[in-house]
């Protein structure tokens, strides 16, 4: 749902309807994994989502002081819908279906050697540090534009214009929307095949074969797949407010964070793992300090934003 409202949030900006904009995500979605094997989805997704990138180099094009952005970043401010924001962000960065893709991607790619699982783990490393590196570009590039003074970032539009003195108005434009649009299919892609992932591992159906075969070989799969993209075009043709839709879904991801990262806690703590792959030490006390302090500030800042 979420995913796929970026692309609409482009279309309307262009002068599409919602409509089409969101039946030609959910199409392309589709015809993705319906014609590809998982290394080529796996490209395509990656390479869209490095358009996103775009948000790093205009945050060093505004020059901003690193002072103002030190000092801004440890500002807190008590309103509900600032403390709402903070639950959504810890959401955004730790997703439960982001943890659930990957363990089920492991899988699909057959990693079993030593030395596939540590390629593995320097990869998910390299890739955390860049998604923050976009969020802190975002967030940097948007405070610092000089077209944002006294307006709030409803849309794409006004997203598009607060760049415009670096990329020029045409060039915002397209930028932003390669940005948005690259990002929310590749987030798309991982979303819909975590949850038919999810839920034919549950009920043990074509686990096995998945992206390996046709939907003749793994119907339910592919079915799974097909329903959860049905589910996001219903949802955004309700015509729902696609900021609220975004942080509604953040939020409930942070609400959700106890179940997600608890439950990798104990799996890669538990006897479930190997002892040469399973965490173990200091590592383990660390990861449960770590975990326990995310989840509590993550909890706590939803409910209070959701009462409040």
């Amino acid at each position: 749902m979420s995913e796929m409202s970026g692309v609409a949030a482009v279309g309307e900006m262009f002068g599409f309807g919602r409509t089409s904009a969101t039946i030609t995500a959910a199409m392309i979605v589709a015809t993705v994994v319906l014609c590809c094997n998982y290394r080529q989805i796996e490209v395509i997704g990656v390479t869209l989502g490095l358009f996103e990138l775009v948000f790093v180099v205009t945050m060093f094009c505004f020059h901003p002081s690193p002072m103002e952005v030190f000092v801004g970043s440890l500002n807190f401010h008590s309103d509900a819908e600032y403390i709402k924001l903070v639950a959504a962000n810890i959401g955004a960065v730790i997703m439960p279906w982001m943890i659930y893709f990957q363990q089920s991607a492991v899988v699909a790619r057959h990693l079993t050697t030593p030395a596939q699982l540590a390629e593995e783990r320097a990869n998910t490393l390299v890739g955390s540090i860049l998604t923050q590196l976009v969020m802190i570009g975002t967030l940097v590039t948007l405070a610092a534009s000089p077209n944002k003074k006294d307006s709030d970032l409803d849309t794409v539009q006004d997203i598009a214009h607060a760049m415009s003195p670096v990329l020029g108005e045409q060039g915002a434009r397209i930028l932003v929307s390669l940005g948005f649009v690259g990002g929310s299919l590749c987030a798309a892609f991982v979303v819909s095949l975590a949850a038919a992932w999810a839920v034919c591992e549950a009920a043990q159906w074509d686990v096995a074969p998945s992206l390996h075969e046709g939907p003749t070989k793994a119907p339910h799969f592919y079915l799974c797949f097909l329903s959860v993209v049905g589910i996001g075009i219903a949802v955004l043709l309700t015509g729902i407010n696609i900021v609220t839709l975004n942080v509604l879904v953040e939020l409930l991801d942070g609400l959700l964070l106890p179940f997600a990262a608890g439950f990798l806690f104990f799996l890669a703590t538990g006897d479930a793992l190997p002892p040469d792959v399973r965490v173990c030490g200091w590592h383990k006390h660390l990861l449960a300090a770590v975990f326990t302090i995310c989840t509590m500030l993550s909890v706590s800042t939803a409910i209070y934003g959701l009462v409040a």
